[in-house]
């Protein structure tokens, strides 16, 4: 029997920890680097960030592991997942990041690590089990790769497990993948609808795949493929598979870690809105400077020839990108069109 819905996941099992956590926005998101050996036609990542030795945490430029440290402080978060690139290209790193999470909120912070496998040796996969990685999750691009799957099975106490994305064509490799976690002990199997982004568009365009008509952002027909895998798992693996759609990261995974950011690092100007973003109130003199704040929805007087502006942002450090700025000389209309 499968759980769930086709828009915040379905399974065949119980998730796993890294997915719990996610779901309840309590996962910070660290991009530790760019660098990546590998080609995949439908990788996401921006052209500004592939292949470059650059860090990011919650889409927040980290420069340092400090950075990182602090937007998890800022956050509130009780776990990381650890992405590229290839967490693994950079080794010492990836180990002195895990480290100092582990170091910094406790043994209990739980971090998972993404990685395409060409450089899980066992060395690696030892290193990383004793720097504190609490689970692993492979995206095996090649057959050779699926050994580092045994490896970390049988050398380390990680949870292993596999994540790669699914469309149309792909369910055939997706089984025999998914058999092979199953046959080595591994603990899940997630499938990640195919998306289209800006640097993969037309890599998959030229592949004949195309947008959902009701979901844009989906790859049409990753659906239907994910679906056939799940009721062929189902009978024929122990091993849980979890489908995650393109509409679980925004209406879910995304929104609960805006909440739960914009609640710890609310400013008294500022309003919570339900879609995890925030709105305040600024009053703009008649030279179009900022000349104080008020808080949106609450009672306020403004000087002569002054007006109210309201702006919604994302929580982020920057309270950056501007998502609508409405200016009126009535502060109720002015929340009123951006709310």
């Amino acid at each position: 029997m499968l759980l769930g819905d086709a828009t915040k996941g379905l399974m065949t099992g119980r998730l796993t920890r890294g997915c719990e956590l996610c779901y309840a926005g309590l996962k910070a998101v660290i991009f530790i680097t760019g660098v990546c050996d590998e080609n995949c036609f439908y990788c996401p990542v921006d052209r500004d960030r592939f292949g470059r030795r650059v860090m990011y945490v919650n889409d927040e430029r980290a420069y340092d592991i400090n950075d990182i440290i602090r937007e998890v402080e800022r956050q509130g978060a009780t776990g990381a997942s650890i992405t590229g690139g290839d967490p693994l290209a950079d080794l010492p790193l990836t180990l002195s990041l895990i480290r100092a999470l582990k170091a910094t909120f406790g043994p209990e912070f739980h971090i998972h690590l993404y990685t395409p496998g060409r450089h899980s040796t066992p060395e690696a996969l030892l290193a990383l089990w004793r720097a504190g990685l609490d689970e692993i999750r492979f995206h095996p691009v090649s057959k050779n790769y699926m050994k580092g799957i045994e490896y970390a099975v049988k050398l380390t106490g990680m949870r292993v497990g596999a994540e790669m994305p699914i469309a149309p064509g792909l369910e055939g490799w997706v089984k025999e993948v998914i058999k092979f976690v199953d046959s080595v002990g591994g603990h899940f199997v997630n499938l990640d609808e195919m998306e289209f982004a800006e640097p993969n568009r037309e890599p998959l365009r030229l592949r004949g795949l195309r947008p959902d008509d009701s979901r844009e952002a989906a790859v049409k027909g990753s659906l239907r493929a994910a679906m056939e895998v799940l009721s062929w798992a189902e009978s024929s693996v122990r091993v849980p598979v979890h489908f995650c759609p393109v509409s679980f990261k925004d209406l879910v995974q995304v929104r609960n870690r805006y909440r739960r950011t914009a609640s710890r690092d609310l400013r008294w100007y500022e309003v919570p809105l339900d879609d995890g973003t925030v709105a305040r109130g600024e009053i703009v003199g008649e030279d179009g400077n900022v000349i104080g704040y008020f808080r949106p929805g609450e009672q306020v007087s403004l000087p002569k020839g002054a007006v109210a502006r309201v702006v919604v942002t994302y929580p982020t450090q920057a309270r950056s990108p501007v998502l609508c700025e409405s200016e009126s000389e009535d502060p109720a209309e002015a929340f009123r069109e951006c709310s």
